[in-house]
């Protein structure tokens, strides 16, 4: 990762701590917010903060108090910053969780892929506009284990534990992929 859009591990701490406490009710979770700047990142066009800040938050303020407000707003677009600096340089993303999953109950990866999805509906269109079809491919994962797409052709994938831990371990390299296949230089 490049040093300069690093996250100091206090910024990080202080992130955790607030969107995994009861000051957030209404938005996604800390490893669900990964995923969710994780789309923000990857996908065809980066949404305006206060749009991005809506839907992560549910419609709600980010905090009541402004000042904790606009701490975590910066923390926030400084964690996006990381992301892109990291995929930028070529290196692989690690997620804030293990790329495991249980059949019998949500895991944490379940609620990163439930960000991503979350991120990824507020532009769907763009997403799938230019290659619908590598990007049905390339999303696979998060649409499997993010149980929010409920089509019956999804189920049996979701109910297959060899094939659901497949497509767990794909995710940091699906991530990479998407962000060359919307951001690298086209070739003519």
């Amino acid at each position: 990762m490049h040093e300069l859009h690093a996250l100091p591990a206090a910024t990080r701490e202080r992130l955790e701590t607030f969107l995994d406490g009861d000051d957030n009710a209404d938005g996604l979770s800390y490893v669900a917010t990964h995923g969710f700047l994780t789309a923000l990142t990857v996908g065809p066009v980066l949404p305006a903060l206060d749009t991005w800040l809506a839907a992560l938050f549910d419609d709600q303020p980010v905090a009541a108090d402004p000042a904790l407000a606009a701490e975590i707003t910066a923390a926030l677009v400084a964690w996006q910053k990381e992301i892109h600096a990291t995929l930028y340089h070529g290196q692989p993303l690690a997620l804030p969780c293990p790329l495991s999953i249980k059949l019998t109950e949500p895991t944490e990866l379940n609620d990163w892929c439930v960000g991503f999805m979350e991120a990824m509906f507020m532009e769907e269109d763009r997403w799938y506009q230019d290659d619908e079809d590598t990007v049905a491919d390339l999303t696979l994962p998060m649409v499997v284990l993010s149980d929010l797409i409920d089509e019956p052709e999804i189920q049996p994938l979701r109910r297959d534990p060899k094939l659901a831990r497949e497509l767990a371990q794909q995710i940091p390299d699906v991530v990479t992929e998407l962000y060359l296949l919307f951001h690298a230089p086209k070739t003519v």
